[in-house]
């Protein structure tokens, strides 16, 4: 839990694992290509961290120029079915630590300024059909992955958005 931990409250990996998740499985060599400003060896640590930790795997492998090159895919950081019990709990934990890690560096820093940093977090209830919030889903993620897939600027500024979706609570559609 400690090492996903690290590799959550890390901003690198945070990017190689959305441009992951983004394109469903990549090699270092195409990592390096839409993230020209990590070096090389950055991106090969981050990559041994998160397939030793679990994060992502190994989906394929193929020799060229007769090395090894693998292809990755995301693998557990996000919460499914299968990890429903303590699995889950450890990733939605080590998601929280991450935020609260972020947001306890923000607010120690002398210059934070939450208007001119845009912070802020909203909660909204919504009562959707299953089919609906996964449509929804489907649109919040094509809008992230379009601005994700922009050429940065020299004056970007690098943010977390979270989204996350939680039961309300006294729904009367629970089973």
């Amino acid at each position: 839990m400690e090492n996903l931990i690290k590799i959550l409250t890390d901003p690198i990996s945070n990017r190689i694992i959305q441009q992951i998740r983004k394109n469903q499985k990549m090699t270092v060599s195409e990592i390096l290509a839409v993230t020209p400003d990590i070096p090389r060896a950055t991106v090969y640590r981050r990559i041994e961290r998160m397939t030793s930790a679990g994060v992502i795997e190994i989906v394929e492998t193929h020799k060229v120029r007769g090395q090894a090159e693998h292809t990755y895919s995301v693998k557990n950081i996000y919460i499914t079915a299968k990890d429903s019990g303590e699995n889950g709990m450890e990733i939605m934990t080590a998601s929280f630590v991450q935020m609260f890690h972020l947001c306890s560096e923000y607010f120690k820093s002398e210059n934070a300024d939450v208007e001119r940093d845009k912070l802020f977090i909203l909660n909204y209830a919504i009562r959707l059909s299953d089919h609906d919030f996964s449509e929804m889903l489907k649109e919040i993620l094509a809008v992230v992955d379009r601005y994700q897939g922009k050429n940065i600027p020299k004056d970007a500024n690098t943010r977390n958005l979270y989204l996350m979706s939680l039961p309300a609570g006294g729904d009367t559609n629970e089973p």
